[in-house]
């Protein structure tokens, strides 16, 4: 639908950091997005930004020390892209909305983009954002201008070679907090609006009779996790659901038997890979009232991400036999046993709201590029062998 050219030399008056010229009748148009709605969202867009402050230029954030999520959450750009950023997602998620929706459904303080799967729209795309699975060809004719930003969710060890995507891959996304863009899949976040009590009020250990359970479907891999719950099963109740066990339960009625009846819950990765911890900590466990008992990279880095006194690991022990010697202890004492729930009025669990994060880098992006993307991702010791259990 076209406007009147009053109205639109209005628009370009008032919305002055972003030039509304043929370059984006022609994206609204290959979209076959009706223009005076566009117009609407984009003027909504710059109102949006203008109530939001700029602390920082986007390369600053390198401080592996700091909360990277929460710098790249309040960061605004100084200068917003003067079209619609197109970003082309070969392999959307069911979860994930297209169009304009996705970053309008999160509240995203800076929400000029537009997300397709459809890949006639590769080559014209702004951004290609995609993970090495997704069969990206590198044969496509790359605008000069267009950027690539692989996205990496497996550990190192099993993700294949990355040699053919050196000096292709301009920004990063993946739960190591090098990343350019941080993914983990949930954040912890003090609030200092709950109540800080010595006691939780609720009872976590009310109606729960089984000890632990396990969801897993990936038998063999490197860190031996497999072999150690077999090895744990001996000591203590470990119900193994999935390929590696001998029970069925689907989704939601896991998440349910963990709240209702299960104490404890075994949170293994496949790796024990630096940073790599997954949906098993966070959806599986701290979202389901149990406490996780952990295995992936070393302790100190859960105590970073992690809520306090919220998850056991199992470095702390000289093996199954000495954990499930604690586990019995906390299984008879609900003191101690609630006391790895106190977090629950420190703060809450947040989403990371990465498409926002996404959004806001790709209007102005520092140049980047990573010459070797492969031997930044297959970095020797960033993934350690488990030691020797022998009890």
């Amino acid at each position: 639908m076209w406007i009147h050219i009053a109205q639109l030399v209005k628009l370009c008056a008032t919305l002055s950091s972003i030039a509304l010229t043929a370059q984006i009748l022609f994206w609204y148009g290959a979209f076959t997005l009706d223009f005076e709605h566009g117009i609407q969202r984009l003027e909504e867009n710059y109102l949006h930004r203008q109530s939001r402050n700029i602390i920082a230029s986007w390369d600053e954030f390198n401080d592996y020390s700091t909360d990277r999520i929460e710098e790249q959450l309040a960061y605004i750009p100084a200068k917003l892209a003067s079209q619609p950023v197109v970003i082309y997602h070969p392999k959307n998620a069911a979860a994930i909305q297209l169009g304009f929706a996705e970053f309008e459904r999160n509240d995203c303080p800076v929400r000029n983009c537009f997300l397709t799967t459809l890949e006639e729209h590769m080559r014209t795309a702004h951004v290609i954002f995609f993970s090495p699975t997704s069969l990206v060809s590198l044969e496509h004719l790359r605008p000069a201008e267009q950027l690539w930003i692989m996205q990496l969710l497996e550990s190192p060890e099993n993700t294949d070679s990355l040699k053919a995507y050196n000096g292709r891959i301009n920004y990063t996304a993946s739960y190591r907090w090098d990343s350019d863009i941080v993914t983990p899949y949930l954040r912890w976040n003090w609030s200092s609006n709950l109540p800080h009590m010595e006691y939780p009020l609720f009872n976590y250990a009310k109606g729960k009779t089984k000890k632990a359970a396990w969801f897993v479907s990936h038998c063999l891999t490197n860190n031996g996790r497999r072999e150690y719950a077999l090895q744990l099963q001996l000591y203590i109740q470990v119900d193994i659901y999935g390929d590696c066990g001998d029970r069925r339960i689907g989704r939601r009625e896991g998440a349910r038997a963990l709240k209702s009846n299960y104490k404890f819950y075994l949170s293994f990765e496949n790796s024990n890979c630096r940073d790599y911890v997954t949906e098993k900590f966070f959806d599986n466990a701290l979202s389901n009232d149990v406490i996780p008992i952990v295995m992936g990279p070393p302790k100190q880095f859960y105590e970073r991400i992690a809520p306090p006194h919220s998850f056991i690991h199992v470095d702390d022990f000289d093996g199954p036999k000495a954990l499930a010697r604690y586990l019995h202890e906390i299984d008879r004492n609900d003191t101690l046993f609630n006391e790895y729930f106190l977090w629950k009025r420190m703060g809450t669990l947040m989403d990371s709201r990465f498409w926002c994060r996404l959004c806001a880098i790709v209007q102005q992006p520092p140049p980047k590029k990573y010459e070797d993307i492969d031997a930044w991702w297959h970095k020797q010791g960033d993934c350690r062998w488990p030691r020797t259990q022998t009890e």
